[in-house]
């Protein structure tokens, strides 16, 4: 069987596994980002009146959705429980809309 040569790696660098740890470090705890009691109630009473992805056309099974706030908690902290600021989206949907709001190269206004 064919064997893959070593890469060699210096001291330094880190793997894939490492590098997401410390980020999670950093990050801190879902309960210490705000999603805690309340935010749960709050989810679960969206989740119940708005069960399906607002995305026209998507067919994700209730167990896969996420709730996300159309303004960021970061940008208006004070809407984090507001029902008016909360919509449903799948979990593919929810990632597209994460990773374009929150990538590097957003422009600012």
């Amino acid at each position: 069987m064919p064997v893959r040569s070593p890469v060699f790696r210096p001291r330094w660098h880190k793997d894939g596994v490492q590098k997401r740890r410390e980020f999670d470090q950093k990050r801190g705890s879902a309960r210490k980002r705000g999603y805690d009691a309340d935010w749960e109630k709050v989810r679960a009473r969206h989740l119940a009146i708005h069960p399906c992805c607002c995305v026209l056309g998507c067919r994700t099974p209730r167990d896969r959705l996420n709730v996300d706030h159309i303004e960021s908690v970061r940008e208006s902290p004070e809407r984090r429980l507001d029902p008016t600021n909360l919509r449903t989206l799948c979990q593919s949907h929810h990632s597209a809309r994460t990773s374009r709001d929150h990538s590097w190269n957003q422009k600012k206004p």
